[in-house]
């Protein structure tokens, strides 16, 4: 059980570490005028997070509450409206500003490379933090399968 718990600390500590990585870059050359900091490393923490759980549900230490899983069959669901509503607002923005906007007065090509960074990577993260969404409850619906199918056989 200790092994479970000090995995699940390290998840956790892992995917703050890896939303920091992507999302230090973007503080260091853009400051204060990007405004999407917190959509941004929602996403990628619920991306690191679900990816694992989807995956390594097993190894958690919570994996036979039955409680658990059924609130993670209905949590999802304003998670999802919750990124849904952030991937309009970063692609209105980008659609009508432009992501160059993120830099004060600038127009160096490193800029403009640099905004398709934060562009692609803010996208990538909040999609696949979407289709993480969808597909945990699945998961947790199989996951009850399967406790429910092994007591029923033995």
């Amino acid at each position: 059980m200790n092994t479970k718990i000090s995995f699940e600390v390290l998840s956790w500590l892992f995917a703050i570490i890896f939303a920091a990585l992507f999302v230090l870059p973007i503080y260091v050359k853009c400051g204060t005028n990007y405004t999407f900091y917190i959509e941004n490393i929602v996403s990628i923490i619920l991306f690191v997070t679900l990816t694992r759980l989807l995956f390594l549900f097993s190894y958690t230490p919570y994996c036979r509450s039955k409680w658990l899983r059924m609130v993670l069959i209905f949590l999802p669901i304003p998670f999802l409206m919750y990124q849904i509503g952030n991937l309009y607002d970063f692609q209105k923005f980008v659609d009508e500003e432009g992501a160059i906007s993120f830099f004060k007065d600038s127009f160096e090509i490193s800029d403009y490379n640099f905004s398709r960074y934060i562009k692609y990577q803010f996208l990538f993260f909040c999609v696949s933090a979407i289709v993480t969404l969808v597909l945990l409850p699945v998961r947790m619906i199989i996951s009850f399968w399967r406790t429910i199918n092994t007591k029923d056989k033995v």
